[in-house]
Formats: C-alpha cells, sequence, structure tokens
C-alpha cells in the first residue's frame, strides 16, 4: 500500500495511507491531508489513482508544486518522489516508513522496571548553560579525572595541571565552535530536510565519543506521537545492524519535564524505573535533551555508551544542550527558508501577469487576500484589448526574427505601462494583447486608469515609430469595456491560466475588432465613468459580433 510521508514546515511528521482513488491536500480542514501553513492555498492538490499508477495535480494553487524540485501542474508520481506543497515536503513510498516502534531499527519501548541502584539523575535547564567543572557520575574515587583528546579517552589519577586544563578546555571550546559554525553552514547548503539532520548527527559525533544517537521528533497528525527520524551508530550508520530500543520513559519525562537529563551508568539508575530498554542495551551512560521552538518541545536528541570508560559528564550534556538549541533554530530557519522560497515562486509567478503594486499588496495582505487571488469570483473590471493593425502585411513583408523583435519590443513598452496604471496583463494574443484593471483587486478609478493606459500606449507608439522605417511603420486600434465578470484561475488540472471571463469581456474585444487605426474605442459603462476626465465624443449606436441589438460606442480623443 503506497503511502506520503509528510514533513510539515513546523516540523510534524505523519505517515498517510494513500487507500482512496482520490485525496485532496489543503490549508482547509475537509481535506484529506489538512496543511496548517499560510503558504498553502484552502484546495492545493489532488494525488489521483490511475491505470498506470498515481498522479499529482496542481489545484490552481497561488505557490504552485514542485516535484522533485520542478515546478509542475500534473505529473506521474514514482516511488520515491518528493514533492513540495508551501512549506511542507512530502515523499511518495511504497510503504511505511513510521511502523509500529519507529524508525528503520530503533524500537520505542517502556517494558517493564529493571534492577535499582544508588545512582542519580542530573538534570539541567535546556534553557540555561552552565560552566562548571569535569565531574564524572561514576562511583570512582574524587581525585580521578577523566581528560578527553581528539576521539580518545584516557583516566588518570591525580589532578591535571592548570596548562594541560587549559588546552584541554581550548581545545574543546574549538570544537563547539566548529560544529556549531558547520550546523549553521549545512543550513545554507542543503535543502533536503533528512538530509540535513543526518549531517548535524555526524556532527555530533565528531565533538561527543558516544555509540549511538538519534534524532525524534514529535509529529503524527495530532503532534504528539514520538517519530524517530535519524538513527547513528558509531561506525557511521545510520541504518544500523540489529535493533536498537529507546527508552520513551527517558524521552517522555524529558518532554514532560522540560529539562536534559545525563544518566550515569543508566542499568541501575534509580530515577527511572520505567526505563528498561536502557538495560537491554547495557547503556553505561545516555544524554537527552530537549528541541525547543519558542516555548515548545518540538523532539529530543538522545546519546548513549556502553563502554564503562566513557561515561558522559556535565560538560558532555552542556555541549550537546547547545548544539540542541542550535538545532532547533536550524529547524526553524529551515522552515522559513522554505517559506522564503514560497514567496519567491509566488513573486515570480505573480510578475508575469500583475503590477508590482498589486504584487505588495498581495503578498503584504492575509491569507485571504493571497487565496482570492486564483480563487474565481465576481467583481467589476475594465477590459483592454490592444491589436495591430496590418500585421498579415508585416508579417509577409519581415522576416521572422525581425518580426519577433517588432512584438518584443511593442509588448515590452506596453506592458511597463498596463502595470504603472496597476492593471493585470492577461494574455499576449498573436499580434495583440488583452488587460485587465480591477483585478484581482478592484479599486474606485479602474475605468479612468485604463483609459489613462490607452492613451500612454497611443503616444509610446508615436515614438517608437518615428524611429521606424517606412515600410516596417504600423498602427494599433484599442477597445475598452467596463461590467462584471469572473476573474480567477480557469482551465483544467494540466493547465490553470489566470484570466478574466463574462459578456463585458467579449464586447470589448469586438470594440477593438471595429475600430479604425489608432482609434480608442469605449463602451457605455466605461464612458458614464470616465466621461467628466477625458475628452470623448459618442460615434453612435454600433452592431457588434454576438449581440442582438446595437450598443453604443463612444471615442476617446484625448
Amino acid at each position: 500500500m503506497p503511502v506520503l510521508h509528510v514533513v510539515t514546515g513546523d516540523g510534524i511528521i505523519f505517515d498517510y495511507p494513500v487507500t482512496k482513488k482520490k485525496i485532496t491536500i489543503g490549508r482547509n480542514k475537509d481535506n484529506d491531508i489538512a496543511l496548517r501553513d499560510t503558504t498553502v492555498s484552502r484546495r492545493h492538490a489532488e494525488i489521483h489513482k490511475r491505470e498506470k499508477g498515481y498522479v499529482v495535480s496542481d489545484l490552481g494553487s497561488y505557490n504552485g508544486i514542485l516535484l522533485n524540485h520542478k515546478l509542475i501542474q500534473t505529473a506521474p508520481l514514482s516511488f520515491g518522489d518528493k514533492f513540495q506543497i508551501g512549506l511542507s515536503q512530502l515523499t511518495f513510498l511504497e510503504r511505511p516508513r513510521i511502523e509500529a516502534g519507529g524508525h528503520d531499527n530503533l524500537i520505542l519501548t517502556t517494558e517493564g522496571d529493571f534492577e535499582k541502584g544508588k545512582e542519580k539523575i542530573v538534570e539541567s535547564s535546556p534553557l540555561r548553560t552552565f560552566a562548571t567543572s569535569s565531574e564524572l557520575l561514576l562511583p570512582i574515587g574524587r581525585d580521578t579525572e577523566i581528560a578527553r583528546d581528539e576521539g580518545s579517552v584516557r583516566v588518570k589519577e591525580g589532578v591535571t595541571t592548570q596548562s594541560q586544563t587549559s588546552l584541554s578546555s581550548l581545545a574543546r571550546s574549538n570544537k563547539v565552535l566548529f560544529v556549531l559554525y558547520e550546523i549553521s553552514r549545512k543550513l545554507s547548503e542543503i535543502a533536503d530536510f533528512d538530509e540535513l539532520l543526518r549531517k548535524i548527527m555526524d556532527l555530533i559525533f565528531l565533538v561527543i565519543d558516544a555509540d549511538y544517537g538519534f534524532l525524534v521528533l514529535l509529529g503524527g497528525q495530532d503532534g504528539k506521537e514520538l517519530v524517530p527520524v535519524v538513527v547513528k551508530k558509531k561506525d557511521g550508520q545510520f541504518k544500523p545492524e540489529g535493533e536498537l530500543k529507546a527508552s520513551r520513559t527517558l524521552i517522555n519525562k524529558v518532554i514532560r519535564s522540560k529539562v536534559a537529563l545525563l544518566v550515569s551508568n543508566a542499568m541501575a539508575d534509580n530515577g527511572l524505573n520505567g526505563a528498561r530498554s536502557l538495560y537491554l542495551q547495557k547503556v553505561k551512560s545516555a544524554m537527552c535533551v530537549p528541541l525547543w521552538r519558542k516555548d515548545k518541545a518540538i523532539g529530543v536528541i538522545q546519546l548513549g555508551t556502553s563502554r564503562l570508560e566513557n561515561q558522559f559528564n556535565q560538560n558532555d550534556l552542556e555541549l550537546l544542550k547547545a548544539i540542541g538549541s542550535q538545532m532547533a533554530m536550524v529547524i526553524e530557519q529551515a522552515a522559513l527558508n522554505q517559506q522564503i522560497r514560497a514567496e519567491e515562486r509566488l513573486r515570480n509567478r505573480l510578475e508575469r501577469f500583475h503590477s508590482p503594486q498589486v504584487i505588495e499588496m498581495v503578498l503584504k495582505g492575509d491569507q485571504d487576500a493571497k487565496d482570492s487571488i486564483m480563487d474565481p469570483k465576481e467583481l467589476i473590471a475594465t477590459i483592454l484589448f490592444m491589436d495591430i493593425v496590418g500585421f498579415t502585411r508585416l508579417s509577409e513583408q519581415m522576416p521572422p526574427r525581425d518580426i519577433n523583435i517588432l512584438l518584443n519590443r511593442l509588448f515590452s513598452k506596453m506592458t511597463d505601462i498596463i502595470f504603472h496604471y496597476e492593471g493585470t496583463l492577461d494574455k499576449y494574443i498573436g499580434d495583440g494583447l488583452m488587460a485587465v484593471f480591477g483585478a484581482p483587486m478592484e479599486k474606485g478609478d479602474d475605468p479612468a486608469r485604463a483609459v489613462q493606459a490607452a492613451l500612454d500606449m497611443r503616444r509610446e507608439l508615436e515614438l517608437i515609430m518615428a524611429d521606424t522605417t517606412e515600410e516596417k511603420k504600423f498602427d494599433i486600434r484599442i477597445g475598452i469595456n467596463t461590467g462584471r465578470v469572473v476573474a480567477g484561475n480557469i482551465g483544467s488540472p494540466k493547465r490553470m491560466d489566470y484570466t478574466v471571463i463574462g459578456d463585458p469581456v467579449n464586447v470589448a474585444s469586438r470594440l477593438e475588432s471595429i475600430g479604425n487605426p489608432h482609434q480608442i474605442l469605449i463602451g457605455e459603462e466605461t464612458y458614464r465613468l470616465t466621461k467628466d476626465r477625458f475628452t470623448i465624443r459618442p460615434v453612435g449606436p454600433r452592431q457588434i459580433k454576438g449581440k442582438r441589438e446595437k450598443i453604443l460606442v463612444y471615442e476617446v480623443v484625448g
């Protein structure tokens, strides 16, 4: 049975079994997979089962879908494919990654009690760091001290000299700074969330001599399930041979009590009466540190060692706390980076059609404003059609390359004018274009801005023609109409375009088609709303295609 392995932008992880022929994904609660993410549309995507497999489709979302780092509308899914929806990453898998006990070979267990001893647990606030000495939690003499070298441990009787202590402290500080620096650097280098966490675990093993370690995040659709995401042994394997048993008792205590724990000689620790898994693993020492996002624990890092001569100490705990704090910031920064990339994708999509002013209003607006830019809705808009007169003659006389240069030059200037008056470029239509004023956001003076844009287009054309040879000269005509339309993403899941539809659009197109060269014709509603701001003369009733009755037509003179 296929599953979707979901990692949300705020670190929630869960597996969703693909048991239906159609699965919807979006921000609304009625979706099969509901993502609490402001960069996700209310109904963002669908996964369909077809005869030859599964297909993912964009439902006209404002931020799109990235499948294996490429923006798609509709695409087939293969096992192992990763696709990005908002800040969440979904992986299409053949079987669940999270199975009844854990991840890979890690089993979370709370089996029974174990024999009790005399040692105590050392608790430390994860929100504070202590500069304590390396006092060991071992039943050995007071004068015994463990000095740590790069990759080795030695037990030594007596007290080290001050210079040795200073050098050891300096070496350790350098390693700590190196790890914290590398964690920050990896954030900018690695986009894949799982790979980023594995690299961080590698770095932890560079400075802390552990036999095993794992990272557990709070996940599940309720956000309360313990989900192992990284498991590592000393030999560097991320999928260790044999089972590792992790103590739910220890992890739950860290999360509930909001403390970092250091357990020395863990097989005999009387503070964890339910953690029999530590005994089964013959763990001599263990550390468990929470990961915090603001005032909420989002997971834990745990390290363990089964070597009696390699007991963890207070300094190890403080180091792991520092790394845990950095990891929490990295997870939060990764989510922020994803949000920035999502906004950049949205901006890039909007820039093709909307003016910079409209884009800023959308990006700075609330979620309803972002959704409404794509969702079809009724509004009052003014539609402008512009067309080149005699383009067929030009295309017969000029080479295709010259035609391409001519159109690009003209459309570039005309689009700049549309954006200057906060209009939306709907589409280029051969040798013409269609623009909308009042969509996606209505303004009180949409008709006036459309008419002013048309006048500027005509003046800009005169400047272009002044530098054009006689055989290449041409003219334009423009039609404008105002009325109630439906605006939004319209099409099929394979291709969706933002546009407006309705009778006012058809009338604007017909006005442009009956116009003479250099003429700007407008409909009656546009005339009524702009007659006091421009010089306009009546043309009279005209019959246009698609209308039984004649309509009143007006010409904008200036």
